[in-house]
This record gives structure tokens, C-alpha cells and sequence, in this order.
């Protein structure tokens, strides 16, 4: 397995610093990739400063974190485009993963799930019929419609199987599902992780409120966070498990020196020797 970082929820999020800052702090870290949002790509004037910038660090692009509005299809011929454009920056970076955030919940989709997600699952067909070079998988996320298990069986029933499951691990919790029965359902589909703790383990959160003061940088949560590398290994998955931390109550860096302190005394085994 190979240890990432989502650079822009975790470090630079809320202006706490620059996507630059961010990267600077991991060198000499155990991380050897980071994620992005799509934007982030150009922050430092083009792609290629930024591929100069990561080789520098000794750092790869693990992945891009994609959100779009899958789930209307007049917005599809859109979305393909924008798509193009992504993969295109992808191959520039000898990259080809990408992270699909799903569109938030709404009223009317409480009524026709089968519509929205199939909606979606066809543009996701679309794009990996048409390009063979990239991976795309599904980032299930408190608050949107690929929330439940259901909504996550549904979305992979219907998509091609090449289309991966992308799990963030704290979003499975606090949507009331039990990660460890997940994982050895799915880990064949699996091809990427995020990887956050939880103080309330598979508790049904009620907003987004909640959900905000539940995620923990891993360690600090009630998550079995050895048991779910485990399951992985055991697997035998080998893909990136990327640390991501939300917690708008502590300090980004101090939660990143806990993690490689914790890192260092109780993960290392997964990711070296």
C-alpha cells in the first residue's frame, strides 16, 4: 500500500495555507502522494509547475478529486468536456485516477433514486467507454446521493466494472455503516482509499454539524484503524490509502505531526518493508 495525503481538505483548507505550504510540510514525511482538487492543478501558474513542483518533494499525484452534476443529463455533453480537459492535465503528470465527488442530496431525489443515480452511472459508462487510460471511482460522502449502502450497490450495479469503488472510510461510518463488514464486502472493487477516524463508529449522523466534529485525523477517533489496513492486506489490496482530516476544531499541522507520530508507532508495517 502507498501512503497520500488529500492536500486541500486536510492542510489547506479554509485558507489555513497555500497548496505550496502544504507541500513544503511533507517533505521528509512518510507521504509519497498527494490528492488535489481539479483546480489545484493550476495553482502554481500552469500543470507543469506543478508536476516540477511534486518531483521536487519527492511526491506523486495520487489522484484529482472530481464533483460535477452526474446526476442531470443535460449537463453530460458538459461533464465529458471537462473531463477531457482533467485527463489531459492527468497525463501530463503521469497520472490517471480520479476521485468522483457525487452531487448533494436534494428533495426530489428521495422519490427517484433509480433516475439520478442511473443518470449519473451513464455519463461515468460514457467516459470509461471512451478512454481506457484512466481509473474513475466513486467517493461515497455524507450528505450527497451516494450516501447509503444502497445508493453505493446501486451506482456499482449499474456502472461497468471498471468503475471502482474510491472509499472514504469516516464517510462509510458516520453514514451508519459498519466499515469493517463493507470492506470485506467490496475490497474486490476497491481501488483507493480515504482514509479518516470517527468518534461515534457506524452512528448515523444527523448533519453536517455532527459529521464535521466526528472526523478525527486517524488515531485520535474510535475507529479500528489496524483492523481496516488488516482487512486491506489481507486482501491483498496495494493502491494508495490516503489520510484525510476535516476536524474544524484543531490545528492542521498539529494533527499532521500526531499522525506520523501515530504512523510511526503503529502503521508503518503496511506501507514499508
Amino acid at each position: 500500500m502507498r501512503l497520500g495525503i488529500q492536500v486541500g481538505a486536510s492542510l489547506a483548507r479554509g485558507g489555513f495555507m497555500g497548496v505550496g505550504e502544504a507541500f513544503a510540510l511533507l517533505y521528509l514525511s512518510p507521504f509519497r502522494g498527494v490528492e488535489v482538487n481539479q483546480a489545484h492543478l493550476t495553482v502554481f501558474g500552469s500543470v507543469e509547475e506543478f508536476g516540477s513542483r511534486l518531483r521536487r518533494l519527492g511526491l506523486e499525484l495520487a489522484a484529482v478529486y472530481w464533483s460535477a452534476k452526474f446526476h442531470l443529463r443535460e449537463e453530460h455533453e458538459f461533464i465529458i468536456r471537462d473531463f477531457e480537459r482533467i485527463r489531459g492535465n492527468l497525463l501530463k503528470l503521469n497520472s490517471n485516477t480520479v476521485v468522483i465527488g457525487p452531487p448533494p442530496r436534494f428533495r426530489l431525489f428521495e422519490g427517484d433514486k433509480e433516475r439520478y443515480i442511473g443518470a449519473m452511472a451513464e455519463v461515468i459508462n460514457s467516459i470509461l467507454d471512451k478512454y481506457d487510460d484512466v481509473r474513475l471511482g466513486v467517493h461515497n460522502h455524507w450528505g450527497t446521493i451516494i450516501q447509503s449502502e444502497d445508493e453505493i450497490n446501486l451506482l456499482m450495479k449499474l456502472t461497468t466494472p471498471r468503475f471502482q469503488l474510491f472509499t472514504d472510510i469516516g464517510h462509510l461510518s458516520v453514514s451508519g455503516i459498519n466499515t469493517y463488514e463493507f470492506l470485506d464486502k467490496w475490497v474486490g472493487r476497491i481501488g483507493y482509499i480515504h482514509l479518516k477516524d470517527d468518534t461515534q463508529p457506524f452512528n448515523a449522523a444527523k448533519d453536517w454539524g455532527e459529521v464535521a466534529r466526528r472526523f478525527k485525523v486517524p488515531g485520535r477517533g474510535r475507529l479500528d484503524i489496524v483492523r481496516i489496513l488488516s482487512i486491506l492486506k489481507n486482501h491483498g489490496y496495494d493502491g494508495w490509502v490516503t489520510v484525510e482530516y476535516e476536524d474544524p476544531e484543531s490545528d492542521p499541522i498539529q494533527d499532521l505531526k500526531f499522525f506520523v507520530n501515530y504512523y510511526n508507532s503503529n502503521l508503518r508495517g503496511f506501507f514499508e518493508g
